[in-house]
């Protein structure tokens, strides 16, 4: 070969390095990579399974039922743990393992034994139950 067709050869390759580049930066600018914040979501649902009725008037030894949900948009598998309290008092607690993505619904029930208003309260710790929850929900309960 002589030095022309070298000349030559090089310049076709770079050019053609040139366009994939440019191709490559447009289309990542015309659709960006989503990425998002790991979270967690929690959630109380009624015993219908819908965000109403929930068993927030009671009477003395009767028990409330609800629907606790907790989905995983970490990134990563996380194991749970869900404490329900009522009055600052456990009444039940389950420990929750989900894969990225994943969603848990499962019944929690509680049994009221004094009149008045009750908070009830549910935390979703990381692991195992130590420190503070990494998220809360509370539901107040009114107790005849």
């Amino acid at each position: 070969m002589d030095e022309m067709t070298t000349e030559r050869a090089v310049t076709w390759v770079l050019a053609v390095a040139l366009l994939a580049s440019l191709f490559g930066v447009v289309f990542f600018a015309a659709n960006p990579p989503t990425v998002t914040e790991p979270f967690t979501e929690f959630y109380i649902l009624g015993p219908d399974g819908s965000a109403t009725d929930y068993p927030t008037n009671l009477s003395v030894g009767e028990s409330g039922t609800v629907i606790v949900g907790v989905t995983n948009h970490e990134h990563e598998a996380v194991s749970y743990t869900v404490v329900m309290k009522l009055d600052n008092e456990t009444v039940g607690e389950r420990p929750v393992r989900l894969g990225d993505e994943e969603t848990w619904e499962g019944e929690m029930s509680f049994t009221v034994e004094e009149p008045g208003r009750q908070r009830l309260r549910l935390e979703l710790y990381r692991g195992e139950v130590s420190g503070e929850p990494y998220r809360s929900l509370r539901l107040w309960v009114h107790v005849t």
